[in-house]
């Protein structure tokens, strides 16, 4: 009887030690950092095109922004993530990033943007301002020292603004439109480590979608992205990291939102540096 007692005093003592240290094993694996924000410096190439109809319905410019309006194909953009992996098995992430533009160009057609018409040879002036914020939820289906393979679903807020300035004889044409998009995302990750301090991660989405914005609009389009990252255990707690990123945005629009379709995509190198703990 003594010995019983003895025994379950013990279990009662050391199990959930025990228990605690194999359950947070995965937190000493290459990929298994419960916290971590990293910084980085992205360049992507941009391609940007965008319609909008007029009031009463007559088509507008399909207008590229490269191309038409003089702004650069490439841009440094800042950006920041979070990570948070609060079960071995479940992660969640929040990112945002700022791309702000301006360009100015002469018409070499003549562009209907709404219900405003910027003529043929017209200095014009233009802006394109974007904000993404994304948060999504990821399960690891396979998760150990060496590898992972999760799902993930989550939630991309796109703010898009841009207007045009021109001057005429008559005086000052300008438009802007703009339009705040909260888009589903669903994709694929994966991570394979070579070595305690040098791993790959990888992921791919694809996603198709259509919404009713009011009895007569709606939102349609699909969603296409990619990503490909090294990454370095340089020190203790500090990660750097070279990737690829793809995205790339193919959208229809209700009249009511002011934008009628817009085609965005980015792709292009990004280095950064994450604290991890």
């Amino acid at each position: 009887m003594r010995i019983s007692t003895a025994i379950l005093l013990l279990l009662i003592l050391v199990s959930p030690r025990t228990f605690a240290q194999t359950n947070d094993d995965w937190q000493s694996w290459p990929m298994g950092e419960r916290f971590s924000i990293s910084v980085s410096a992205f360049r992507p190439s941009l391609d940007t095109k965008v319609r909008v109809d007029a009031s009463d319905g007559e088509p507008g410019t399909v207008i590229d922004f490269e191309q038409n309006l003089g702004m650069s194909e490439t841009e440094l953009l800042p950006s920041i993530l979070f990570d948070w992996r609060f079960a071995k098995k479940h992660r969640l992430s929040l990112g945002h990033f700022v791309l702000n533009r301006s360009g100015s160009a002469v018409t070499t057609t003549e562009i209907h943007f709404g219900d405003e018409v910027f003529s043929i040879d017209l200095p014009i002036s233009s802006f394109l301002d974007v904000n993404v914020t994304h948060a999504s939820y990821s399960y690891s289906l396979l998760f150990d020292e060496k590898k992972e393979l999760a799902i993930s679903a989550g939630l991309s807020v796109q703010d898009f603004k841009f207007g045009i300035q021109g001057n005429e004889g008559q005086g000052l044409i300008e438009a802007e439109s703009g339009i705040t998009a909260p888009l589903p995302a669903f994709g694929i990750t994966g991570g394979y480590a070579f070595t305690d301090k040098l791993f790959l991660r990888a992921g791919a989405g694809l996603f198709s979608f259509e919404f009713a914005l009011s009895n007569e609009d709606e939102l349609s389009g699909e969603i296409k992205n990619a990503m490909l990252a090294l990454h370095h255990q340089t020190f203790e707690n500090v990660q750097f990291a070279i990737s690829y990123l793809f995205f790339d945005i193919d959208a229809s629009f209700g009249t009511a939102t002011g934008f009628n379709s817009i085609d965005y995509s980015y792709h292009g190198p990004s280095l950064g540096v994450a604290v991890t703990f």
